[in-house]
């Protein structure tokens, strides 16, 4: 009885067990698990419409193939390949705004519109500045050249070999990324002539800046500068610093999260004790190049250099090197030498007089599955240059593209691949000589047109030994760092530790997670995906091929405007200079000043000049930007004095010496062109920023790159 109302006070749970047991068989769970992912999987959103990663990564390929085509290249570096993420990226961004903007607006780039932005009359921009449709001889763009490879991605895949058809759908996809280009830069200009035909300039504006621009003044002026007072003459209060951080508030407006961390590198380099064991085989490696019949061998067992069985002329060795040489006896020995992370020893095997360098040319002739026809071949060449037939012609007549056979100038060392039977046959063999050598499956027809006076040469053997870090060392560094991380692995001692321990500390950096990597340290991306992922107070060591890493998140800044902790120093330096301008203009009002002159006395500097200035010149010599001189330039009366007034730099006091009316008859029309190619411009630049910020885009890729 006891069991059976046992089973009575639990048949609720066992209800419930055996319900979610039916409702885990009959719901659709992997259903439910794929929109969880999807809604998770966003790259960045823009005005609400999700880019996936998988979207995302697609674009990033697709230009980096495009990339690899117009440089060259096989591979790109970790620099290029982030300014292409963040490309994609604004460039995807850019598409989603303007498809909602011009949809509404009924802005469209047709089949046929963009048909001719690539084979019409007016070719895009993006298409001239290609380099794969560019001339090489003139620098131009080529339509034939881009005709050509329109052809080539036109072709079906399935006509093409199986092994080339990889090759071509990588094409067909780059077309695809520049058809896209060309669309939305079309797309784009559409829309900003249309913002920028919306601003008018009228007749009073267009007098306006006829007026600021017309006349040009001279002046003089005398400066107290901010600089000559310290700091602790004024006072700014936390309750300043936030109104003016309230009043600026809109200055401070972030359109993505940041972080703030604090971190050290260790890089990562030979310990002692690998320069130590290096050093010892060093010493075994001299004594074997000492005792050697054939250094060669020795070189091979130790130098990571190979042994090259030709003669140096003194120009053509290092410095150390030559000195060694000129003093040394067939057989010394010079080193070991530790210099920077490797050992270096050298052994002069001989000495001789010879040619520095000679001229060649050569005729190849492929020796192919019949060695005798070829011999043959190469027989009656070398018959008929015999005969008299000028070698560089007989080349070009054999290989229209060879130049005449001609190789230029060479030494030794530059033919030391080849091997020693070719350089021996190019140094010695005499001036105009018809040398046939067979290597390496061609036969080589060799002419020697000149070769230098002969100078001292030399032969050594080299041994270079690096020193790599070893695996003991790579462990007590990751021992050290990981006692560091175990016992500091928090906000309040993290800094302090690491500064006590001697190591370059890094506080509080501020870092986007657009940023490509930390200080520009390869591989560190790793370090920013972290920051952006974790919590703060969060401390790791991270990895990298020369560096490890000691991180620490500090703060975290949300989207939206910065605090006024991270804004604090430059507004109170602003609050600053503003109180040093009202109390030097109050000093020097009170002395009742009359004259520039007087100015100067009071101050204890003298009366500086400057010419030609306008209401709008950006850069005053002598100043640079000063705005009180702008002004006064316009509106100053000649030889009034004015001030003392705040400034950019200081206070001054100033006087306008001369003016003169620049102006030519006002031309109404001719400043609203210049007025609306200025809008034009503007409009260009500011756009689409102004447009991002007004869209609600959401960047994600830190989560998932």
């Amino acid at each position: 009885m006891a069991a059976l109302q046992k089973i009575r006070n639990k048949a609720g749970l066992l209800i419930g067990v055996i319900a979610v047991a039916l409702l885990a068989f009959i719901f659709p769970w992997n259903e439910l698990t794929s929109f969880i992912n999807r809604q998770r999987d966003k790259a960045f959103t823009v005005d609400g419409e999700v880019v996936s990663t998988g979207d995302y990564h697609k674009r990033v390929t697709e230009f980096e193939n495009f990339q690899k085509l117009i440089s060259g290249q096989s591979s790109l570096d970790e620099n290029t390949n982030a300014q292409i993420r963040e490309f994609v990226y604004e460039q995807m961004v850019k598409e989603l705004m303007l498809n909602e903007q011009t949809q509404t607006l009924g802005l469209n780039v047709s089949e046929t519109e963009l048909h001719d932005l690539i084979f019409g009359a007016n070719i895009s921009p993006v298409l001239r500045q290609i380099p794969i449709f560019v001339d090489p001889q003139t620098g131009q763009f080529s339509q034939a050249a881009l005709t050509q490879f329109v052809t080539l991605v036109s072709t079906d895949a399935k006509t093409v070999p199986l092994d080339q058809q990889a090759q071509l759908e990588n094409l067909k996809s780059v077309w695809e990324t520049i058809q896209n280009m060309v669309k939305y830069q079309r797309l784009e200009e559409k829309y900003n002539t249309l913002l920028a035909s919306a601003i008018l300039v009228n007749d009073a504006e267009a007098k306006a800046n006829s007026d600021a621009a017309k006349s040009t003044s001279d002046m003089a002026y005398v400066i107290e500068r901010y600089s000559s007072i310290p700091d602790s003459t004024v006072t700014v209060t936390d309750k300043e610093i936030e109104k003016l951080y309230n009043d600026r508030k809109n200055n401070f407006k972030t359109a993505e999260e940041l972080r703030k961390i604090s971190y050290f590198t260790k890089q990562i380099v030979p310990s002692e004790s690998d320069f130590a064991e290096v050093e010892k085989e060093a010493a075994a490696a001299r004594v074997k190049l000492a005792e050697a019949a054939n250094p060669a061998l020795v070189v091979a067992d130790y130098s990571e250099v190979p042994y090259q069985d030709v003669f140096f002329s003194e120009k053509n060795l290092s410095a150390e090197e030559a000195t060694f040489v000129k003093s040394a006896s067939i057989g010394d020995i010079y080193g070991p030498i530790r210099d920077n992370d490797a050992f270096r020893i050298y052994k002069l095997i001989d000495r001789a007089a010879a040619a520095d360098s000679v001229k060649l040319r050569m005729i190849l002739v492929p020796e192919g599955a019949d060695k005798l026809a070829a011999n043959s071949k190469a027989d009656s060449i070398i018959s008929v240059i015999k005969q008299g037939k000028a070698f560089d012609v007989v080349a070009n007549e054999l290989f229209p593209q060879s130049n005449g056979g001609e190789i230029g100038w060479v030494t030794e060392s530059q033919l030391a691949s080849a091997g020693k039977e070719f350089v021996d046959a190019a140094f010695k063999a005499p001036v105009g000589e018809i040398t046939k050598l067979n290597l390496q499956g061609q036969i080589q027809i060799l002419q020697v047109e000149e070769r230098t006076q002969p100078v001292t040469k030399y032969k050594l053997a080299l041994i270079q030994m690096p020193v790599s870090v070893s695996d003991q060392t790579l462990i007590t560094l990751d021992n050290e760092l990981a006692q560091f991380v175990t016992q500091n692995g928090n906000a309040e001692n993290f800094v302090k530790a690491a500064k006590e321990k001697g190591y370059d500390v890094v506080a509080n950096s501020l870092i986007s997670g657009s940023y490509p990597n930390i200080n520009q340290i390869n591989g560190s991306r790793q370090v920013i995906t972290w920051a952006f992922n974790e919590k703060v107070g969060s401390v790791k060591k991270f990895d990298l091929s020369d560096y490890k890493i000691i991180a620490l998140i500090d703060t975290k800044i949300p989207q939206g405007f910065l605090p006024v902790s991270e804004v604090k120093d430059v507004l109170k330096a602003e609050l600053v200079k503003d109180k040093k301008a009202e109390k030097m203009i109050a000093d020097l009002k009170a002395k009742n000043i009359s004259s520039l002159n007087g100015y100067a006395e009071a101050i204890g500097t003298k009366i500086d000049t400057v010419k030609f200035v306008t209401f709008n010149t950006p850069n005053i010599l002598g100043i640079g930007r000063e705005y009180a001189l702008n002004v006064y330039s316009e509106l100053g009366e000649v030889n009034k004095l004015n001030g003392p007034v705040k400034g950019e730099n200081g206070v001054l006091a100033l006087t306008v010496v001369n003016k003169v009316d620049q102006s030519k008859d006002f031309n109404l029309a001719s400043f609203k062109q210049t007025a609306n190619s200025q809008n034009m411009y503007r409009v260009m630049s500011q756009a689409m920023p102004a447009l991002k910020d007004k869209m609600d885009v959401v960047d994600n890729r830190v989560k998932f790159f």
